[in-house]
């Protein structure tokens, strides 16, 4: 509102009378602003750029199986007092034993191994009698012929073992202040070896078949509140398979939060003790609430359990080397899943950027701490559960290289083909073509398991 005078003449005289009006109301003009992605949105952008190029024709599957249904495995509690109750209720669902699938798949591969092997030694041993009596017959009839070709039908045994470099006389000094950044691209002299892999038999994991999209119910409780199942990303159950666990073996789960692969470790009973450790005081309540939930306290297994709080990513801090038997790493990363499909805790959120672009960093220390606390002859299995290269086959090659430069300390792969053909034999699992080390599950809208990265080192020295 505003005032104005209005003078009124009228002969000689004039009035003057103010009045007051009304403003006139403009439409204030706004500049069009560019809508802001969420950071769901920008984690599919950086997907595409990177991972399009890197799987080509198989992106566009794959994408569709980060934005689709995620599909679950159960996995048993054995410790509860109702489980062949529960293992019931679980067949009756129509799911497949994933277990028996693998052990009956091995135990047929071997028979067929050994019936191949035995039809080699047939034939190996008719052929080399076919060439006596022919050597016999040919010596009879010349009398005298050079053997020239004598011994190759021979074996000569080696003359000693094959090392991977030269033993060190004196053990190398430990380097207290590592530089790493995570980005060193290093390009490692990283050998494969071929290896078998035992699994563990008593282990019950429970999947819906391929094309299958039906969710299990929510885990029962018996009597004492001990839950009956648990749920896990089927390409979850790989790296405790990888671990190869024996009964005597000292294990390490170095992240070991929320708990779900060292409630699988316990439910093998193939561990002399297992460590769970986490850094974070928040995950590591998340560990223990989680492991109470499966584990009843009056279980013997509670005595070789043990729950440590150590950030596993200081090299200057870690003081756990040469212990266990078996260790695994199941590295924080990008959560590629995750990422595409939900906004909070997003990595791709402006406040995560630097958490984001260390990781690479942190899965190196993690990894090199992993190699430093194994013992010689002693795996470790290292996995993520993203389709990054930049954090899974790098960080391998980066871990090895600065392992071997700083702490002496030289480890080979152990090849996982044999594995990855078992399981996908059960047409449950896609694996990629891609990755230069170790095994990639990529998710496939048909059985959509993963992203997941597997990777076993053995340390020689």
């Amino acid at each position: 509102m505003y005032s104005k005078l209005i003078i009124h003449r009228s002969g000689p005289s004039c009035c003057v009378q103010s009045v007051r009006c009304k403003a006139m109301r403009y439409k204030p003009k706004i500049a069009p602003v560019k809508q802001q992605k969420s950071p769901s949105m920008l984690a599919l952008d950086h997907f595409d750029f990177y991972y399009g190029p890197l799987f080509g024709k198989r992106w566009p599957s794959i994408r569709l199986g980060l934005l689709t249904q995620h599909k679950y495995v159960a996995v048993l509690n054995r410790l509860s007092l109702d489980q062949e109750r529960n293992q019931e209720i679980l067949k009756d669902l129509g799911t497949v034993d994933m277990m028996e699938t693998l052990t009956r798949g091995r135990e047929r591969f071997e028979r067929m191994k050994e019936k191949v092997s035995n039809f080699d030694g047939i034939v190996e041993e008719e052929a080399k009698e076919g060439v006596e009596s022919a050597e016999n017959v040919e010596n009879e009839e010349t009398g005298e012929i050079d053997r020239v070709h004598g011994g190759l039908e021979e074996f000569t045994p080696s003359g000693g073992d094959y090392q991977f470099g030269q033993m060190k006389d004196s053990i190398t000094e430990k380097v207290p202040d590592v530089h790493i950044t995570g980005l060193e691209f290093l390009q490692s002299q990283l050998r494969t070896e071929e290896g078998l892999i035992e699994y563990p038999r008593d282990l019950r994991i429970y999947s819906y078949a391929r094309d299958v999209f039906d969710n299990f119910p929510a885990p029962l409780k018996d009597k004492n509140g001990i839950s009956s199942w648990w749920l896990l990303d089927g390409g979850s159950v790989i790296p405790v398979l990888a671990l190869d666990l024996k009964d005597d073996d000292n294990v390490l789960d170095m992240c070991a939060s929320p708990g779900g692969k060292s409630l699988m470790i316990i439910q093998t009973e193939k561990f002399a003790t297992l460590t769970c450790n986490d850094g974070k005081l928040s995950r590591f309540g998340q560990l223990r609430r989680g492991l109470s939930m499966y584990v009843p306290v009056s279980s013997p297994l509670n005595e070789r359990i043990i729950l440590k709080r150590k950030d596993a990513g200081s090299l200057e801090g870690w003081d756990e080397e040469d212990i266990y038997d078996k260790v695994l790493v199941d590295a924080p990363c990008t959560t590629d899943r995750l990422s595409a499909t939900s906004d909070e805790g997003n990595l791709f959120g402006a406040g995560f950027t630097q958490e984001r672009l260390n990781l690479p960093q942190l899965q190196t220390r993690l990894l090199i701490n992993a190699l430093r606390s194994v013992r010689i002859g002693g795996s470790v299995v290292y996995s993520t559960c993203t389709l990054s290269p930049a954090q899974n086959e790098s960080v391998v090659e980066n871990a090895a290289t600065l392992a071997s430069e700083h702490y002496g300390i030289e480890v080979v792969e152990q090849s996982l083909k044999k594995m990855q053909n078992q399981l996908m034999n059960t047409t449950l699992y896609r694996f990629s073509e891609n990755p230069q080390r170790g095994l990639l599950v990529v998710p496939n809208v048909r059985s959509n398991f993963g992203p997941m990265f597997i990777c076993k080192l053995i340390r020689k020295k």
